[in-house]
């Protein structure tokens, strides 16, 4: 089953959630975490060194992060695509992940 998440999407956390209920909340919680913000695991999440960078710099680093991210902390779900969705009113990157759960 393919599921498109958006980075800009707000999302209340389930805590019953189970199956790919559980996995795409997952997968959401990850992409928008950077790292450092985990107290217990300082590596988990998208660095913020790209902040200050030209878009086109910025991009590919965190579409490169999202890969690695997902493959590591979240094996139940397949990147199949990251999609750069252009920039929200305050500079934001937006992405669009597809995963197969």
């Amino acid at each position: 089953m393919l599921v498109t998440i958006n980075t800009t999407d707000t999302q209340n956390i389930d805590w019953a959630a189970t199956g790919a209920a559980e996995i795409v909340q997952n997968v959401f919680t990850l992409i928008n975490t950077f790292t450092y913000e985990v107290a217990y695991d300082r590596t988990i999440g998208i660095p913020g060194s790209f902040i200050d960078m030209p878009t086109p710099e910025a991009v590919p680093i965190v579409v490169e992060r999202i890969y690695t991210l997902i493959d590591e902390c979240e094996p139940r779900a397949t990147v199949e695509d990251v999609i750069f969705a252009g920039l929200s009113e305050d500079g934001t990157l937006i992405f669009e992940v597809v995963i197969d759960v």
